[in-house]
């Protein structure tokens, strides 16, 4: 499964930089990727002209990183006609482009674009890889979930350590325990603690690192990843107490789900 753009519904940019940005919230986003992709559809596709849509879109848009090291590409935006899916619009299937390969005139190179891929495409367990994939059907929420790979690892495992068995994709995919789960990944973009924050930082260059063997260590690590995507402190023993409940309830579900199959 291509974790950058698995189906028609959704896809990631995070390497693009998208969420590199002081407001990343949804709507701020789908605002900006509209206008850019629809000034950059009016284009002819000349090399001055693309080479200008850059200067005048930095220009026009005032993007303010967060990471001055993170580049923010002005041409990444949607590449379908329902606005559902983002990615580079200077790749030769993106809309307009006729097979052309643009790359070259981006930031970071033709070269770099097509050979980069985030540890999260090799590192993530193909389990989660489905159930995010399944259960997710948003572009803004599927990227800052898919490239963290600690968090979905962490929420796994705490589940399977309470459960004391292995996840069955089959199990938490069913209605109760998916919404649940749900509730739990969409804390990536609205979470009860950061309602005044309006980043929402990507963790797509982060590596996967070892999970902790006891539930203390796995809750932190549920915490500290929520921290990061919007970068703020909270009080860690009221936070972890919800991730604990909520997770808990995971299991429980699961637990239900397959008592029922007995």
């Amino acid at each position: 499964m291509n974790l950058c753009h698995p189906d028609s519904s959704k896809s990631c940019a995070a390497c693009c930089g998208l969420y590199n940005v002081n407001d990343g919230r949804r709507g701020t986003l789908n605002s900006l990727l509209i206008e850019r992709t629809l000034a950059f559809r009016n284009l002819s596709r000349t090399v001055a002209e693309i080479c200008d849509f850059s200067v005048s879109s930095g220009a026009r848009q005032l993007i303010s990183q967060l990471d001055p090291e993170i580049h923010v590409c002005e041409y990444a935006g949607f590449v379908d006609d329902s606005y559902s899916t983002v990615g580079c619009m200077l790749h030769p299937n993106a809309p307009g482009n006729k097979g052309i390969d643009f790359r070259g005139l981006c930031h970071y190179g033709s070269m770099a674009c097509k050979s980069f891929f985030c540890p999260a495409s090799s590192e993530t367990h193909e389990t989660c890889v489905i159930i995010a994939n399944r259960l997710i059907t948003d572009w803004h929420l599927y990227g800052l979930v898919c490239t963290d790979i600690n968090y979905m690892t962490a929420i796994f495992a705490l589940t399977e350590m309470i459960l004391e068995l292995p996840i069955e994709t089959e199990v938490i995919l069913r209605p109760n325990p998916s919404v649940i789960l749900m509730e739990l990944l969409s804390w990536k973009t609205s979470w009860a603690f950061a309602e005044k924050s309006l980043t929402r930082r990507s963790a797509y260059y982060f590596k996967r690192f070892d999970q902790p063997n006891n539930e203390s260590g796995l809750v932190n690590n549920i915490v500290d990843s929520l921290c990061f995507t919007f970068d703020c402190l909270v009080s860690s023993n009221e936070a972890n107490a919800m991730v604990r409940r909520r997770v808990m309830a995971l299991a429980d579900s699961c637990k239900q789900e397959m008592i029922k199959d007995k």
